[in-house]
């Protein structure tokens, strides 16, 4: 499963704004936005318009190009997007999912 491009854009928004040492908060008045949308976009949960990038891109005093530059530190690890997609499943599952994980493996190393 791939990261979405709204997580990916969000986390890109959070380190820029991170780097500036700002707020949320403090992001949000330099872009003219509410501050609780500056967190759903940093979470991966807004859909951001064309017209709030641009807003984020002055706001963080860059141009549009610079925000779409991903590193790829900012790609969570195999092993922790792993483990985010486990803490949402029932012991049921997580037994289910061991038996098939043990399954694979020991077929890996025929």
């Amino acid at each position: 499963m791939l990261i979405s491009i709204r997580k990916l854009f969000g986390q890109r928004i959070r380190t820029l704004r991170e780097q500036y040492g700002w707020t949320q908060e403090q992001l949000a008045e330099r872009a003219d936005l509410h501050p609780n949308y500056i967190g759903q976009i940093e979470r991966g949960l807004k859909n951001v318009s064309l017209d709030n990038i641009h807003k984020l891109a002055i706001g963080l005093r860059m141009n549009l190009s610079q925000l779409f530059t991903f590193d790829n530190h900012e790609l969570p690890a195999p092993s922790s997007r792993i483990t985010q997609m486990l803490q949402h499943c029932s012991e049921e599952d997580l037994e289910f999912l061991m038996q098939h994980i043990e399954h694979l493996l020991k077929w890996r190393q025929k």
